[in-house]
């Protein structure tokens, strides 16, 4: 597959090969690799790949790769893999850095696992504002996520769309001049009244007793006319018309949001690029578990590049401060760390260790800041 190839044309060590080859990687391991994004949160260069220094966004969103082998979660679908089977990865995204990833079938919501996906991440990254695209709305993910003290962010397609979900309170009087109708009223008594129902919900989900995914469908198959499930989808009708309103009147916020997206948009073609090594964009593994561990791998490599880059350009940062020279300083703002044009994927790289490292000063030294701006 696409790692192997890279691993196989860049380590020297038959050890090495054998264990990647194989894609050595340890399950449980993945937790791990919250050291990596909390190296390049260490790094100085990282607040200014903030969108707001107020706001930490993170983004979520499904890739679709091709799975060499049938299995579990594999799937047919014809728009996204032609004849073959294929999985979704699926990412959370913070300041360019992978937090997580989980691999889905192309059958399964994207929008059952956004609370999942965030909640298990385990580095000291943690974005307050998630942003995603049409498939992260359901019934439920508003309010879900305002318990937990993040909110949802999707970036909406079709503004005029979105004037249906608008809902205001009790009152009935005051809307006749606004230039924007609610269309639904919000049961305010049905929240209160079901509190206790809805915090044992929160409960079960802060406890990990049961993942958003299960917890969703179950509640999805409860009557129309039971009580909680009315309430906790009456709480999400509330929380989204607050953020549709801000979303309708601050272009501000439509640009942060399209930021976002925009970045997680940027790892895909990263992501893409390193599965295509080896000529095809797909993940290997004979079982679900394998092909997990397969897309950690390529997780992982990206990770390593945005490291790389970003410490690259936390050198660039260092000697522009101290020259004070803000034309530099704001064209490293606008760099993305997620760039690979200057990367052989193909070439032949030897691992490194404390006593041999790379010598990033004499990477930069040749940098002719004036030519390049």
């Amino acid at each position: 597959a696409a790692e192997d190839g890279f691993l196989q044309t860049s380590l020297d060590s038959r050890r090495w090969r054998i264990c990647f080859s194989s894609h050595y990687f340890r399950y449980k391991g993945k937790d791990r690799e919250h050291v990596l994004s909390n190296f390049i949160a260490s790094l100085p260069i990282f607040p200014y790949y903030s969108i707001d220094m107020n706001v930490l966004y993170g983004s979520v969103d499904g890739q679709k790769f091709v799975s060499a082998s049938p299995t579990l979660k594999a799937r047919h679908s014809r728009k996204y893999f032609g004849k073959d089977r294929g999985v979704v990865a699926y990412t959370l995204l913070a300041n360019h850095v992978a937090l997580q990833t989980q691999m889905l079938g192309a059958n399964q919501h994207e929008s059952y696992w956004v609370f999942d996906i965030c909640y298990n991440n385990t580095s000291d990254i943690k974005p307050t504002t998630i942003t995603g695209d049409m498939h992260s709305i359901n019934m439920a993910n508003f309010a879900i996520l305002h318990w937990f003290g993040m909110n949802l962010a999707p970036r909406f397609t079709n503004l005029h769309a979105q004037l249906k979900h608008l809902c205001r309170g009790p009152d009935q009087e005051g809307y006749a001049d606004f230039l924007i109708q609610p269309v639904g009223q919000i049961d305010r008594q049905l929240i209160a009244a079901e509190k206790s129902n809805l915090d044992h919900i929160a409960a079960t989900l802060g406890l990990k007793e049961m993942s958003q995914s299960v917890l969703v469908r179950k509640i999805c198959t409860l009557s129309g006319h039971h009580r909680t499930r009315k309430a906790l989808f009456e709480y999400d009708k509330l929380v989204r018309t607050i953020y549709t309103l801000r979303y309708l009147r601050d272009p501000q916020l439509q640009r942060d949001v399209h930021r976002s997206e925009n970045r997680i948009e940027s790892y895909h073609q990263l992501r893409s690029t390193i599965a295509q090594v080896n000529g095809k964009k797909e993940l290997t593994g004979r079982t679900d578990l394998e092909v997990d561990i397969a897309n950690q791998c390529g997780r992982l490599i990206a990770n390593v590049v945005i490291a790389y880059n970003s410490m690259l350009l936390s050198g660039l940062l260092g000697r522009h401060l101290a020259a004070g020279n803000e034309k530099a300083l704001d064209l490293l703002r606008r760099i993305s760390p997620a760039a690979w044009q200057h990367l052989h994927f193909l070439r032949h790289y030897p691992f490194r260790d404390k006593r041999n490292p790379i010598d990033l000063e004499a990477i930069l030294a040749g940098i002719d800041w004036d030519a390049t701006g």
